[in-house]
């Protein structure tokens, strides 16, 4: 059942529910690979699987992406501009982000947990920029 506020077409909410489902299978593959590495990769001989362990993660990241282009290729024209704006925004806020902490680090300025200010930075950048465009 849809609220009378939501103008979205039946082919919209499907196209949006199929990728919430594979972005959130996604999400779930991280969270369960990050404990796994997080419990067991630490322990782990030096060598290729702990390697193999630590960058498990990324797989399901890499899942997440696809997740992204498929949403990409099955929206609309005026959807996947809002959508590629956004993810434009949330890039040049990450890389500028990445080149701030990069000048710190000379100077001994290094922040706890850089990379993930920048992955931050750049979601946060990308999920205000989709709350600015649902306004207008």
């Amino acid at each position: 059942m849809t609220s009378s506020l939501d103008t979205r077409s039946a082919g919209d909410r499907r196209r949006t529910r199929a990728y919430l489902v594979e972005f959130a299978i996604g999400m779930v593959a991280y969270v369960a690979l990050l404990g796994l590495a997080l419990a067991f990769a630490p322990a782990a001989a030096p060598g290729p699987a702990r390697w193999l362990l630590a960058l498990a993660p990324a797989i399901a990241i890499g899942w997440v992406a696809v997740a992204v282009v498929r949403h990409l290729r099955r929206i609309d024209e005026r959807q996947r501009l809002q959508t590629l704006e956004g993810l434009s925004i949330g890039f040049v806020v990450a890389m500028l982000s990445a080149v701030a902490l990069g000048l710190l680090e000379p100077f001994g300025l290094s922040v706890i947990g850089g990379p993930w200010w920048i992955y931050g930075a750049g979601m946060l950048a990308w999920l205000a920029t989709s709350l600015v465009q649902r306004v207008r």
